[in-house]
């Protein structure tokens, strides 16, 4: 999906800055989505090893960092919209509106999220310990990958029972 930021300047969304920030970290934009015409909010932090187009990302707003969420991980999610494949590097993560994400097996359309036992994805059954809550599912999916979520500053916390 292409997305034209619609309150920032100078911004590509799809793009990764290596070395030094272009933006300060936790900088926020909304953007419309150029075939839909969804609004999303997104925020800018560092990037964090092996992340791919869609990868789910716990964020640190202490310090700007990212890291690919992982079962039992607590705080705030966001989707990469670049491949920041080193640590070295810059990139938006979407924490609002509707987007694609990662996820690690067939999901049914409105199914809430949870992070699973393969790091950077989601996934649709419960039997891990982090819910991600402000996500879920806006398309069924096949066998996994990328696919459609709904996002709303989404944040994983422990379920029930877990």
């Amino acid at each position: 999906m292409a997305w034209n930021v619609i309150n920032l300047l100078g911004v590509d969304l799809a793009a990764f800055d290596t070395t030094t920030p272009i933006f300060a970290l936790g900088t926020m934009c909304a953007a419309r989505n150029t075939t839909t015409g969804y609004i999303g909010e997104f925020v800018y932090m560092k990037g964090v090893a092996s992340t791919a187009v869609g990868s789910w990302v716990l964020l640190s707003y202490d310090d700007g960092t990212t890291s690919l969420l992982a079962d039992g991980d607590i705080g705030p999610v966001g989707v990469a919209m670049s491949a920041n494949i080193l640590a070295t590097t810059y990139g938006w993560y979407q924490v609002r509106g509707k987007g694609s994400g990662i996820l690690a097996a067939s999901v049914g359309d409105n199914a809430g999220l949870y992070a699973t036992a393969v790091i950077g994805t989601a996934g649709a059954t419960a039997s891990g310990k982090s819910e991600i809550i402000g996500a879920r599912a806006a398309a069924a999916s096949g066998a996994g990958g990328a696919t459609e979520v709904e996002l709303n500053y989404p944040v994983c916390g422990l379920s029930a029972g877990a």
